[in-house]
């Protein structure tokens, strides 16, 4: 009994003195862990790590501008995605404003204010982006956005594959078809199939600088323009069996309308990537490169606003000078600097208020416009017609650039009448051309 009670108090101090030793002929110190690095996405190796962001230069720009960004039709995208694309348009000089809230519109009596609104955008604006519309456009935005594009404004639709999208309702109007595909490449790209790498490229300064971009999903598209990008012989359409010569980047019709299958190439921190961010820069010049021509249904936006710009307001006759501050008021509200004048300088933008006897100081101007000012009013767009309780409104456009607005009328309370059909927006349904509109004063009943 003696003997078992011994054992089993030495066989644990036995054990213990067992371990203690062995431990100490092995211990070679002790083990700290190393901090843990968190590695940011965009520098997790890939085919396509970036060597960094390029150093983006904007030229100079010799006009502020506008780009305008659908939001109307319930467009598929967030504001954040495109926020490389945005700020690099903003720091050319470029206002960024999205027209509508990305929300649908159920209600009937909704779509007449919601037509109304894009057409008063695009008056004012130099450059128009479509991004994934969810809803289609109707017959009546698709006809405003070709009157934008045809006085030269620039036009940007992009698509994606992987986001319901109706954005043909628009594109077709310029020749453009974004097939319902997606492009793959199971030999090369990065890090999967859908992943792929484009390095053909056409000439031309969109593609200026740039080597190879990655587009994370794209699709293809067909279009009476040149392409700009092609992919190679190992990337295919998933519905085309002979993808040819498939481009995710193409023009429409004119130089004025560029289509991109692919939205996640601007969306960081994929926009880092190979020369993505060349891409949104060259992309941003586009943009910011507008020479859309302002025309008479485009008042007062042909005017600079700001600091930088200012316009002399000119009277025909001293009693006019009311009507000329109810100008001046009138610019002010859209921020268009004005000043009442004495004398034409003939460097600068002008406005002319007048009676029709004072014709003969803006003759030039209505010569050159077609329109005739005596016993009645000819334009080359109407009959002959009665001037008493008549307004007409003359834009002349010239080629330095510089516009004149000339404002004349029967009597005094017809011109400030026309005036305000002017500020208000009314004289839009008086327009006879893009130049010449003949306003009719409410006071009078014939």
């Amino acid at each position: 009994m003696l003997v078992k009670l011994a054992l089993l108090i030495l066989l644990p101090l036995f054990a213990a003195a067992t371990f203690g030793g062995v431990f100490l002929y092995f211990y070679q110190g002790g083990y700290d862990a190393p901090a843990a690095v968190d590695i940011p996405y965009h520098e997790i190796p890939s085919r396509s790590a970036a060597s960094g962001k390029v150093a983006d230069s904007p030229g100079r720009q010799e006009r502020h501008g506008l780009l305008l960004v659908d939001a109307q039709h319930v467009n598929s995208f967030g504001e954040n995605e495109i926020i490389s694309l945005s700020s690099r348009v903003a720091s050319r000089g470029y206002d960024v404003e999205f027209v509508g809230d990305f929300s649908a519109i159920e209600d009937p009596e909704q779509i007449s204010p919601r037509l109304q609104q894009l057409a008063a955008k695009l008056r004012r604006a130099d450059s128009f982006a479509v991004i994934l519309p969810q809803t289609p456009f109707s017959d009546a935005e698709a006809r405003l956005v070709e009157r934008f594009v045809a006085k030269g404004g620039k036009l940007l639709l992009v698509s994606d594959p992987s986001r319901p999208q109706q954005i043909n309702t628009l594109a077709e109007r310029f020749g453009l078809d974004f097939q319902p595909d997606y492009l793959y490449n199971t030999v090369e790209n990065d890090l999967n199939f859908r992943h792929i790498v484009v390095s053909d490229f056409q000439p031309d300064r969109l593609t200026s600088g740039l080597d190879s971009v990655t587009l994370y999903m794209a699709g293809s598209i067909r279009s009476p323009g040149p392409g700009l990008a092609y992919i190679d012989a190992n990337t295919k359409s998933s519905l085309l069996e002979s993808a040819g010569d498939l481009s995710p980047i193409a023009w429409g019709d004119s130089r004025n309308v560029l289509a991109v299958a692919d939205l996640s190439f601007m969306v960081p921190p994929q926009d880092s990537l190979l020369d993505n961010d060349r891409l949104v820069s060259n992309i941003a010049d586009y943009l910011t490169e507008s020479e859309r021509q302002l025309d008479l249904a485009d008042f007062p936006y042909f005017y600079q606003t700001g600091a930088d710009g200012s316009v002399d307001i000119l009277i025909g006759r001293q009693s006019l000078l009311g009507a000329g501050l109810q100008m001046k008021n009138g610019l002010a509200a859209y921020r268009v600097s004005a000043q009442v004048s004495a004398v034409e300088d003939v460097s600068r933008d002008t406005v002319f208020l007048g009676l029709y006897e004072d014709a003969v100081q803006v003759g030039q101007y209505l010569q050159a416009a077609g329109v005739r000012v005596d016993d009645t009013l000819g334009t080359p767009f109407t009959p002959d017609l009665d001037p008493t309780g008549a307004g007409i409104i003359v834009l002349d456009r010239g080629q330095d650039g510089r516009h004149v607005l000339i404002v004349l009328a029967d009597t005094e309370e017809t011109l400030t009448d026309t005036v305000a059909s002017l500020i208000n927006g009314g004289y839009r349904h008086d327009l006879v051309s893009d130049f010449v509109g003949v306003h009719k004063f409410v006071g009078v009943v014939e």
